[in-house]
């Protein structure tokens, strides 16, 4: 059941997986130990319906092969529905959610010893929507600020905008 399970997943996320993604959908909405899904995993991957891929020394990648799907679409009636159901459930929400976090990057970056200024950006896949710039003064400083921009993205992104913005009083006109 765990095989299906993990088949089952791989075919409704519809694309291609890390390790730490298709562990967290798995694990999150099952009741399976970590040591049954990775003995699971490797049988899938013998057996030849998922591919596993190592792009970097600590990344694995997943992939429904054709002979995968086809087990999928097969077995997948065995997995009761109050499984298949949070499985479905969440997907969509978790990819959501690791898009919008992926979305939002800042960093650190040293002036001199002392002094610090934070580098900050928001990014549809790699197309950059906004990046800012400041000077932050100590490291501490630089640090809440990397902290408050990546839990307060979208309300900073909005801020920025609106003061961006022209207002819509006719008063200023573009030439």
């Amino acid at each position: 059941l765990i095989q299906y399970i993990i088949l089952f997943t791989m075919a409704s996320a519809d694309r291609t997986l890390t390790h730490n993604q298709l562990t967290s959908l798995v694990l999150d909405k099952c009741n399976i130990s970590f040591t049954d899904f990775s003995i699971a995993l490797d049988n899938l991957i013998n057996i030849g319906l998922l591919a596993r891929y190592k792009p970097e020394e600590n990344l694995h990648i997943y992939e429904l092969t054709e002979k995968g799907k086809e087990a999928n679409g097969f077995f997948y009636r065995s997995i009761p529905i109050y499984i298949r159901e949070p499985i479905l459930e969440y997907i969509a929400p978790f990819f959501r959610e690791e898009i919008r976090k992926s979305s939002a990057r800042a960093e650190i970056m040293p002036i001199n010893e002392q002094e610090f200024m934070v580098q900050c950006g928001i990014y549809d896949n790699k197309t950059p929507l906004m990046e800012l710039s400041f000077y932050a003064g100590t490291r501490k400083m630089a640090a809440q600020m990397v902290r408050h921009f990546k839990e307060k993205q979208d309300e900073i992104y909005q801020a920025v905008l609106y003061a961006m913005t022209p207002a819509e009083d006719g008063a200023e006109e573009e030439e």
